[in-house]
Order: C-alpha cells, then structure tokens, then sequence
C-alpha cells in the first residue's frame, strides 16, 4: 500500500508539472510576432553618397488642401485628378499623422503606387499669414514600402508640424527626370539634354531634386538649385547656387512650358 501510495503521488506529481510546463511555455502569437510594439524607426546618413532610406512605418494620414490659387501661381487642380494628362496641383499640409521625421507623405491617386511619376513641390506660404523662408532645401523621394512619394528636408532635420507646401503634378508630355553625371555635369552645374529644353530658351523650367526615381536608392544634394540658359551650347543648366559641386548620380524633377505657366 506504501508504494502504491507513493507512486500515486509521483504520477500526480509529473502531471501536474507537465501541465504548468505547458502553460509557462504558451505565448500569445500576437506577442511573439512583436505586435503593438514600437513602430519602426528610419535611419540615414547626413550625406551626398548613394544611400538607401528606409522606411517601415504604415501610412496613416494625409492633409491635403485644394489649391484655391491664393499664393501667386495660376496653375489650379484640374479633374479628375489621376488624369496625368493633365496638370494638376495642390496643397499639402504636414501633420503628425503623415511626417515621419525629416519627411512628409504625399497621397493623390496619380502618383501613388507610382515610383516613375514626375513630382515637383515647392515650400509654400502659410495661409495662416507666415510668409518667412522655409529654411530647408527640399526635395522628393518614392517609399516602396509605403508606395508613397514624400517630401524631405535635404539637411535631415524635421518637417515642421502644419508646414504647406505646393505640389504640382505635370503632365507626361511636359516633364522628365534628369540625372548628374561625368558627362552632363561641370562644377557646380549639370547641363539638361532633352527635346523639351534644348535650343528653347524662352521655355519655362521648374524643377525638384528627386531623391530616388523609381524608388531605389538615392543621392543627396543639401545645397540651393537654380536654372541658366547658355547660349554657347543651347542648353539649360541646373545649378548649386552656392557654388558647391553638383554630386554624381543626383536626380531632378523637370517640367516644362513655354509660358509664364509653373510650378514656381
């Protein structure tokens, strides 16, 4: 009876352990897969090298306001708006819920899920009454992730919450992107070669430096752009208006007209 007892217990014993093993060991899925966690954060180097952004952070907002040509440019938003044949145009507000750091997303059914789409921006006057510089170059990159185009500041630091800014949409017909190389490119400047553009100078460029067209990786260029017309060569220029020497491999966003019509 003593060892029956015994091995009663024993077995009471290992069935009990065995259970609260199970238990110790469950883990909800959702825990193990890192749900409700911190969201991701976005890493990059302050430099003018070829470099990859990233980032993992879901889209969550827009602030988009229609362009009621308030701010000196007579281009309004035509619709519909993902007729690309079309020039369109319109206000976007950064917010908490579409910046991410350095970077603001855009959202306009014709551009997202769009890494070749031409994209210019242009800092804009408040329509609160500030009329002060921005203070940053800026520029646009495409985000896989996202499938969304975004506006950066070029330094790295943070798009300020309710910073507006114009975004104009030209059509197909009227832009290309042009991209710095040892051939194009001489100092501080890179010359564009494109039908649009050459031997027209009385055409009206605007332009935006576009971090990655096509979404791969990209260059920066934290540096003030502007346009010449030489003469010498019949060709535009795209230059640093600071002197400093234009990067190898940067990209810019170029729209066309041959009117006083721009992106500003």
């Amino acid at each position: 009876m003593y060892v029956a007892g015994a091995l009663l217990l024993f077995f009471v014993a290992v069935g009990m352990g065995a259970a609260a093993a199970l238990l110790v060991g469950w883990q909800p899925e959702r825990a193990q897969a890192g749900y409700g966690g911190a969201a991701g954060s976005e890493t990059r180097e302050d430099t003018a090298s070829t470099e990859t952004k990233t980032g993992t952070d879901a889209f969550e907002g827009t602030a988009i306001e229609p362009d009621d040509g308030d701010e000196g440019t007579n281009i309004d938003r035509e619709e519909p708006p993902e007729d690309t044949a079309k020039k369109a145009s319109f206000v976007h507000r950064a917010t908490a819920d579409n910046s991410r750091g350095d970077y603001t997303y855009l959202s306009d059914p014709a551009i997202d899920g769009e890494p070749d789409a031409v994209v210019l921006v242009t800092a804009s006057a408040d329509r609160e009454g500030a009329q002060g510089a921005y203070g940053h170059n800026v520029g646009v990159w495409y985000e896989p992730g996202a499938q969304k185009w975004a506006i950066f500041n070029q330094d790295l630091l943070a798009v300020p919450a309710g910073a507006p800014f114009r975004v104009v949409l030209p059509p197909a017909s009227e832009s290309f992107v042009h991209r710095t190389t040892d051939g194009n490119s001489r100092g501080d400047y890179t010359y564009l070669s494109d039908p649009l553009t050459n031997g027209e100078p009385d055409a009206v460029l605007s332009i935006t430096q576009n971090w990655n067209p096509g979404g791969g990786p990209g260059v920066y260029n934290d540096h003030p752009v502007g346009l010449l017309y030489e003469e010498d060569v019949d060709k535009w220029a795209i230059y640093n208006r600071d002197g400093a020497r234009m990067p190898d491999g940067a990209a810019f966003n170029v729209a066309v007209s041959g009117s006083d019509e721009s992106a500003g």
